[in-house]
């Protein structure tokens, strides 16, 4: 099989989404089939891009198996995770580049036609469309995708960088679901544990990123920063701090946790929701006062305030970024309940 043979066998897909009124700020006039793709831009919106990069025995699963079964999950979440990341700028999707590195056992049409049919899957229910990119072949599969999105006339993208003192922190959906089922998913035991895990498999593999929420974030125009939660709470959160400049009290029993996972042991829930990624929420901070928003087709995504800004951060101090309580209490080396010790805050490391 050629590059060009498996380019137009799998993947050159002529969107027939009815894309919603941002594509009217920017139309595709040349998708797939040329050295690149064209857009035209017909009113003042804002384009908005990111990259992200999936690697075997990094981001997924080294066990061939596991790649061969997961099909489908790989080729849609590996739309999603970019898709988050235009949602926590305020940003309504648009369009992805796909680059994508081979291994020879999985260039074969059952493992491919199934990763196609998951990321045209997330295409199609995030509005994107697949618009070009490349292929080559590797020793491990690689996935790099670049997603485009846009923010209408008039409105602004939302940063990281802007949260102030009074702010309140506020969450989106429940946290900690996908890090207890990658810890739990390879027992194949009958165990509590190893129930809840394949309850929860869903979120590991085939994340929601809160697409209308955002959106509605940028329309109401009040949130003061924003993150999506994909390397775990307390380092996403830490991000915010870092940008803006600013101490964050955490209310450990203000985070939340889906029906099953509130079945887990409370420290190891709690640790899952503070370092645990692939959530894939989104992370946002508004005014004291201002509600999040209400309807704006998010209206049913749950959504809760789980701290506040408490101060200015102050350089060179070895004061946290991120303060935990819990019942009103701080934890501290001499008060880490309700741990026995304090936990490693610690979230994903690209490059460990």
């Amino acid at each position: 099989m050629t590059e060009f043979d498996l380019i137009y066998r799998y993947f050159d897909h002529q969107s027939d989404l009815t894309q919603k009124n941002h594509l009217g700020s920017a139309s595709i006039l040349k998708g797939l089939g040329d050295d690149a793709a064209v857009i035209e831009f017909t009113a003042d919106a804002k384009w908005v891009s990111c990259v992200d990069t999936l690697v075997q025995g990094r981001h997924f699963s080294d066990d061939w198996s596991q790649v061969e079964t997961l099909a489908f999950a790989i080729g849609y979440k590996s739309v999603a995770v970019n898709v988050s990341d235009l949602a926590a700028m305020g940003a309504a999707p648009h369009s992805i580049l796909l680059a994508l590195a081979l291994p020879e056992r999985l260039a074969n049409e059952k493992w491919l036609s199934e990763f196609a049919k998951g990321l045209f899957h997330a295409c199609s229910q995030f509005g994107v469309q697949l618009i070009g990119g490349d292929t080559t072949r590797h020793d491990k599969l690689v996935i790099s995708i670049t997603a485009n999105g846009l923010i209408e006339s008039g409105l602004s993208a939302i940063y990281r960088n802007g949260a102030q003192v009074g702010d309140k922190v506020y969450v989106s959906g429940t946290l900690g679901d996908a890090c207890y089922a990658l810890h739990h998913l390879s027992d194949e035991s009958l165990s509590d544990s190893a129930k809840i895990a394949q309850q929860l498999a869903h979120r590991l593999h085939m994340p929601t990123p809160r697409v209308q929420l955002g959106q509605a974030l940028a329309k109401q125009g009040q949130a003061t920063a924003m993150i999506d939660v994909s390397d775990g709470l307390v380092q996403d959160l830490t991000h915010i701090c870092q940008q803006s400049g600013v101490q964050v009290r955490l209310h450990l029993e203000s985070l939340p946790a889906s029906t099953p996972l509130q079945q887990v042991e409370l420290t190891e829930r709690l640790r899952c929701q503070l370092t645990g990624g692939d959530d894939y929420e989104l992370l946002f901070t508004l005014p004291a006062g201002v509600s999040p928003p209400d309807g704006l087709d998010c209206s049913d995504t749950q959504i809760t305030c789980i701290g506040e800004v408490i101060s200015a951060a102050q350089p060179n101090s070895d004061t946290p970024l991120v303060e935990l309580t819990y019942q009103a209490q701080v934890l501290s080396d001499d008060y880490p309940a309700p741990f026995a010790q304090m936990p490693n805050l610690q979230g994903f490391q690209h490059f460990v």
